[in-house]
């Protein structure tokens, strides 16, 4: 993969760098309470279902689309695995009340996630109209189930919330392993290379014969996946499940995964890089919270400071895309300008 898709090393130093900076300033601020193992695996625990949506986003920007429905598959398919939980407790027991209820949740997203892509690929409408309709249809379809109300687990999903591997919480675990994975598939596999081919031109990877609509599918029913175990993680940090759970993580995984440097308009970025934006945007909200303390309007600030720094991100970031194929399309021009100079051949 080349370094034009994947974007400047400069990017990947300045991440870096601002997560070091800033768990060096929370330390310094709370010197007792941020830099101990509790408070990590803490952060740790609520990194990883927002770090997998931003998974999501980050697979669908490589192909030039977005996923803004993740939020509302995310929290059917908790909704679908204590409801289905609850239903087959008295007859099956717990651990497998609580498999069939997982995969119950994993099949609500792969199908949510390919309803996204086939309507995409099939009627070659820009994906954010399709992902709001669908949104609005998966939040409509979780009212329905639970009447509004909360739902709540009785089985043992929670396990993985208590469950440590190396210190780190389970569920951070299997957030750093799917982004591995989904990197290796990216960077490593003939079908990665296809999203960066249709996220830097739909058209020429049609020409090139590439199967667009199949990868489409396949990336927003992955996209799905991605969402239900999100979905399926924060259900078994909490018990419960609810429409409305969640509703600041859309906003706060489209920053990640532009902070991680994940084009917006497609062909380019570092999958990997999420994992660093999402521990850097956990850093902010700590010391967000920090500085608020219990104020009450501590989260409408919360959101302010969300919507300013995706304004700004977002503005930078088509900048600096706006540059990159300025260059690009400079270096084509002088290519071309050379070769019509060159001498013919005697």
């Amino acid at each position: 993969m080349n370094d034009a898709r994947l974007g400047p090393r400069a990017q990947v130093w300045t991440l870096i760098a601002l997560v070091v900076v800033l768990a060096v300033s929370l330390s310094i601020m709370a010197p007792h309470t941020f830099p101990t193992i509790l408070n990590m695996q803490s952060m740790m625990g609520q990194i990883a279902p927002l770090g997998m949506l931003a998974i999501c986003i980050g697979i669908t920007f490589l192909i030039g689309g977005i996923d803004l429905s993740v939020v509302a598959v995310a929290n059917t398919a908790a909704i679908t695995a204590a409801l289905v939980g609850e239903a087959l407790l008295p007859s099956m027991g717990s651990t497998l009340a609580t498999v069939l209820a997982s995969i119950a949740a994993l099949v609500v997203g792969a199908a949510a996630g390919a309803i996204n892509g086939f309507l995409i690929a099939t009627l070659r409408v820009h994906p954010i109209p399709i992902t709001l309709g669908t949104m609005s249809v998966y939040l409509g379809i979780s009212t329905g189930l639970t009447k509004g109300a909360t739902v709540y687990g009785s089985g043992n999903a929670g396990i993985i919330a208590t469950t440590t591997v190396a210190l780190m919480p389970m569920s951070f675990v299997i957030f750093l392993l799917l982004l591995a994975g989904f990197t290796l598939v990216t960077l490593k596999t003939r079908f990665g290379f296809h999203m960066y081919t249709i996220g830097e031109s739909n058209k020429v990877a049609r020409f090139a014969r590439i199967p667009v609509d199949r990868t489409i599918l396949v990336v927003y029913a992955s996209s799905g996946v991605l969402a239900s175990i999100a979905g399926l993680l924060m259900f078994a940090s909490t018990n419960a499940a609810n429409v409305s759970f969640a509703s600041s993580y859309l906003m706060q995984a489209i920053l990640i995964a532009v902070i991680a440097g994940m084009d917006p308009y497609g062909g380019a970025g570092r999958l990997w890089m999420i994992a660093i934006g999402a521990i850097a945007m956990q850093e902010l909200q700590t010391g967000i919270n920090m500085v608020l303390g219990s104020w009450s309007g501590s989260a409408f600030a919360s959101n302010f400071v969300w919507g300013v720094l995706l304004i700004a991100v977002l503005g930078f970031s088509t900048w600096l895309s706006h540059r990159k194929r300025y260059a690009r399309e400079e270096e084509a021009e002088k290519a071309l300008d050379t070769d019509t100079s060159a001498p013919a051949p005697a």
